[in-house]
């Protein structure tokens, strides 16, 4: 493979938390910075802090759900999801409900992207869901999944 290709994208949860704090820390320090010059007022501050808060939820619930990821793992003949075991034979079917890539930040010509997608297993007594976070990880799931079914 050719050394100069480098992939654009990076999913590293690592990053994603610091591009998420670090932007909202830098906004909430220029909303401070013009306080301390009066050029705004102590309710405007207040205002757009709230504002600012509000607009930036939905980043601080990507922290969330990277927190409480769930723990896939293929071991021999199994698919561990959060230390339960399907055997990989009992797999009957499986629907992936993927949702769309968030664009985090850029850094260095990459961007920093969460997705996540949702997993439902059928095997023969029950339906398990479960949910893969990362673009790679869910299409090489996917592709495990496809050959096994």
């Amino acid at each position: 493979m050719n050394k100069g290709f480098k992939s654009n994208i990076d999913e590293r949860p690592e990053l994603i938390v610091t591009g998420i704090f670090s932007l909202y820390l830098i906004i909430q320090g220029f909303i401070l910075y013009l306080f301390f010059l009066h050029k705004i007022g102590f309710k405007f501050m207040i205002l757009a802090s709230v504002v600012f808060l509000l607009v930036y939820l939905p980043r601080f619930l990507i922290i969330n759900k990277l927190k409480k990821k769930d723990n896939i793992k293929i071991i021999d003949e199994y698919l561990m999801i959060n230390d339960y075991g399907i055997p990989l034979s009992e797999i009957e079917k499986f629907i992936v409900k993927e949702n769309k890539p968030r664009i985090i930040f850029f850094i260095s010509n990459k961007m920093i992207v969460f997705q996540d997608a949702e997993f439902m297993i059928k095997t023969a007594t029950e339906i398990k869901s479960f949910k893969v976070i990362g673009s790679e990880k869910i299409n090489l799931l996917k592709e495990f999944l496809s050959n096994v079914c």
